[in-house]
């Protein structure tokens, strides 16, 4: 029996329809995990996010049952990357990450997560079901503090 292993070393990942510069990444098989070689940088909304080199994450956390309808890679690259390292520090990101520096919300992290996935050019459904998702699930990841209310107020989108 053969096995086979998805493989990259400091490649460029682009997604097709994209105008998003693409991240430097290396895909470690043994650990099932991507891992950021260059920081990358975002701007949303007059603020630029720098996720530094070496972060790792895990892509998309879609389970492998669904792949044939939603693998996790074609939900974009950018849009995991920045939802990881927004929900690894629960919003409260390292000062030097954040210019001009202000906290996120998990709503917010969210919801980034969806407008990047768009902005990929991921179908519309496909980003409805993950922003659906990481509402209805994502809650036990999170690591800041939920806003009064905001696991009660999950406002979900029809898919």
């Amino acid at each position: 029996m053969h096995q086979y292993a998805f493989y990259l070393h400091q490649d460029r990942v682009r997604i097709p329809n994209s105008y998003l510069p693409p991240p430097v990444l290396t895909y470690n098989p043994r650990i099932k995990r991507w891992i950021l070689d260059r920081e990358y940088t975002y701007f949303d909304e007059g603020t630029y996010i720098t996720v530094p080199h070496g972060f790792e994450f895990d892509l998309a956390s879609v389970p492998r049952a669904v792949w044939w309808a939603i693998a996790p890679f074609e939900l974009s690259i950018v849009a995991p990357l920045l939802h990881d390292f927004l929900y690894e520090n629960g919003g409260l990101l390292p000062a030097h990450t954040v210019q001009p520096y202000r906290k996120y919300t998990r709503r917010e992290a969210d919801w980034m997560f969806l407008e990047i996935m768009r902005r990929e050019g991921v179908a519309e459904w496909k980003c409805r079901v993950a922003y659906n998702a990481v509402r209805t699930f994502g809650g036990h990841v999170w690591r800041g503090r939920l806003s009064p209310g905001e696991e009660h107020n999950l406002q979900l989108m029809p898919v």
